[in-house]
């Protein structure tokens, strides 16, 4: 499955399928959101050539009106894919505020298997 499949199957529900790739589309509206990004992917090869399978490496940027809730819909969103991607590695966080929004944004770093 491609990364963008696991994280629409995996995490849809929990931001009400507000996600989106590389930006928000203008006239969307409503926090809690998700944006995530393929930073790159890492091809997987044996001697016989490609695998099909990536190390996808991702930044998943989680956007809230309210800083606590922000937090905690990001603590969420990990312990969602945790239970439920195999292997899912975390890297790190960031917490910002985005002026232009007025909102909340913590961002994720993390990789997980695609294949294509």
């Amino acid at each position: 499955m491609k990364a963008s499949e696991v994280i629409y199957s995996t995490l849809g529900a929990s931001f009400d399928n507000k996600i989106y790739p590389l930006v928000r589309p203008e006239g969307e509206y409503g926090t809690p959101y998700l944006v995530y990004t393929v930073l790159n992917a890492n091809a997987t090869n044996v001697i016989a050539g490609y695998t099909g399978r990536e190390m996808a490496y991702l930044q998943l940027d989680v956007y809230h009106d309210d800083y606590d809730d922000c937090e905690d819909t990001t603590n969420q969103m990990l312990k969602t894919l945790k239970d439920n991607v195999k292997p899912f590695h975390y890297d790190s966080r960031k917490y910002m505020h985005d002026e232009d929004a007025g909102l909340y944004r913590q961002s994720v770093e993390c990789h997980i298997w695609q294949t294509n």
